[in-house]
């Protein structure tokens, strides 16, 4: 089955980095898409640009089957927070009750049900869901996203990519990849249980994420190894809640390092499923040089 133009597609995390991204590549193709969002103003703020939006949020079952009620088809973008696998959970019913057809789960490559990593362990949680809900199915498992690179960006700009990931390596992917692979796939409307590992077009470990930082800012930036407690307090010194920054430390300082969970999966999904290759973390950084630089920005 192929997507039509009256068949409504549906995107939970539509203000966020992929949800937005596959909003817009979808209403670009002239697909009819829902945003379900969770404040009245996002409502207002889609609406005014011309996409229908409803108000839900993930927590809510009632408010959210009948934000779903006549769709096709369910973008699943949960964040990451404590509540991840409930909200993922109540999703995935709310999808049922609402009769929706097919859901493409944006889950991750490192999904585990005893990951040290709250949201992959939430994120396995979902899948499990989505896989025994009866429904239609795609679930994408992309891996490290580029954009989470920014975070370091005040390191960055004195010149040191500071991390705990060793020599662990990750098929680090730009978000912009994952979007337009979630958009093909909501397009087609064809789903058969397919569960596709998304990566960039190379393995990276901490100081080949370094040489493409390096590449694309046209500066040299070097990697700086640190314990992983010190990574954590980095982050924590940066802004980073006490719950994330624990998480993110096992993420890279244990999964990571010991290449655990699939993390080190290497693909050419991304090709297959677009027909056009994943962005290198090179080209990522040179079409982020501004927000990575903040070139321009008020000393």
């Amino acid at each position: 089955m192929t997507q039509h133009g009256n068949d409504i597609i549906a995107v939970t995390g539509a203000t966020g980095d992929v949800g937005g991204q596959a909003v817009e590549r979808l209403r670009a193709a002239g697909a009819r898409v829902r945003a379900v969002v969770r404040r009245p103003d996002q409502v207002e703020a889609f609406t005014a640009r011309g996409v229908e939006a409803r108000l839900a949020d993930l927590g809510d079952r009632a408010a959210l089957t009948e934000a779903l009620v006549g769709v096709d088809q369910l973008f699943l973008v949960t964040a990451a927070t404590p509540r991840q696998a409930e909200h993922g959970r109540t999703a995935v019913g709310a999808a049922r009750s609402a009769g929706v057809r097919a859901i493409v789960h944006l889950s991750g490559g490192d999904a585990a049900e005893h990951s040290p990593m709250p949201w992959a362990a939430a994120i396995w949680q979902v899948d499990e869901a989505v896989r025994a809900s009866g429904l239609e199915r795609t679930i994408l498992h992309p891996s490290g996203f580029m954009t989470n690179l920014v975070a370091s960006g005040p390191a960055i700009r004195r010149g040191v990519f500071p991390q705990t990931m060793g020599r662990g390596v990750i098929g680090w992917i730009d978000t912009a990849d994952i979007a337009k692979v979630a958009a093909t796939v909501l397009l087609r409307g064809e789903h058969t249980g397919a569960e596709p590992v998304l990566t960039g077009p190379e393995l990276l470990d901490g100081h080949g994420v370094a040489r493409g930082l390096s590449d694309g800012l046209d500066r040299r930036v070097r990697y700086l190894h640190l314990p992983s407690r010190v990574f954590r307090a980095l982050l924590w010194a940066g802004g980073v809640d006490a719950w994330q920054a624990e998480g993110l430390r096992q993420q890279f300082g244990r999964v990571a390092r010991r290449g655990l969970d699939g993390v080190a999966a290497f693909t050419d999904e991304v090709e297959l499923i677009t027909g056009e290759p994943p962005r290198s973390l090179a080209g990522w950084a040179r079409s982020h040089r501004h927000e990575l630089l903040r070139l321009g920005a008020a000393a």
